[in-house]
């Protein structure tokens, strides 16, 4: 199958570099061209335009920085894509702009697939991770065999292309979150003494990602019964916040305003998950 690949930074290198190793030939286009030039040397026809990169594919594949990257690519090579060819867009975008982007391609006449993923430029070079995938069955059907073969875990979310744009949404805030709390809990710890390795220890035993089964759970639900009141977290939320003695934190500040919002608001006595209570209406 002729290949196209646009997008040549980290983590479209380690996809171009994986399908080299098990396609042998892949074209590919990068904005900066001299970024490309690596993956030549590894066998990959540079193509000078996306146009040019366009006009033989079969199976396009994107991996940019952001909405309008995608969108003035597609607009190039849109027009030159023979018939049948399929669109995968492995960035990370805005779950409106999935959704348009899905409906402009079906007008054209373009199968298109939103298949961002969860995983690093090495792994993607490994075909490990998580690949999630959005789009029409029958479009999917057409190419499922060759994208689990760039990845450990392909999952196909369904016909809406702005649930994996969700997804993916979802699973960067959180892992977003654990690094801003980590940043936290270094600062916490280095205003009392301890050395990083005494904060990872802590992390290490109490295992806080199984709060994700527990109160996670009970939040996607809805149920705000309390084990952790909002008004004890928010005194050991000033305590950070005193600890630091004016240092940055990266996150609790933002917590504890939510937190005094939602007092205020009468829900002192809720469980601290009561910080993901969706608004009225």
């Amino acid at each position: 199958m002729r290949i196209a690949f646009f997008g040549t930074g980290l983590l479209g290198t380690g996809f171009i570099r994986h399908l080299l190793a098990t396609t042998g030939t892949v074209t590919v286009w990068n904005r900066t061209a001299a970024k490309a030039a690596p993956l030549a040397a590894a066998g990959a026809r540079v193509a000078a335009t996306v146009a040019e990169a366009a006009a033989d594919a079969e199976r396009v594949h994107l991996c940019v920085k952001d909405d309008a990257a995608v969108d003035a690519i597609l607009a190039e090579a849109v027009p030159a894509l023979p018939a049948g060819a399929i669109v995968i867009d492995h960035t990370t975008t805005s779950i409106a702009g999935a959704r348009a982007r899905a409906a402009r391609l079906a007008a054209a006449g373009v199968g298109f697939l939103h298949a961002p993923v969860f995983m690093s430029p090495g792994a993607a070079e490994r075909a490990k991770g998580i690949m999630l995938c959005a789009g029409p069955a029958e479009v999917y059907a057409k190419v499922d065999a060759a994208l689990a073969a760039m990845t450990g875990e392909l999952w196909h979310v369904g016909d809406d292309h702005g649930r994996a744009a969700a997804m993916k949404l979802c699973g960067n805030a959180m892992i977003i979150a654990i690094t801003a709390g980590m940043a936290d809990a270094l600062a916490i710890g280095r205003a009392g003494g301890l050395a990083g390795g005494d904060v990872l220890e802590v992390m290490t035993r109490l295992k806080p990602g199984g709060a994700i089964e527990v109160r996670g759970k009970k939040m996607a639900a809805g149920d705000f019964a309390a084990s952790f009141e909002l008004t004890m977290a928010r005194k050991d939320l000033g305590l950070m916040i005193d600890a630091v003695a004016g240092a940055p934190l990266a996150a609790i500040a933002a917590i504890a305003d939510r937190a005094d919002a939602l007092i205020a608001a009468g829900h002192g006595a809720d469980d601290l998950g009561v910080l993901g209570l969706a608004p009225p209406g």
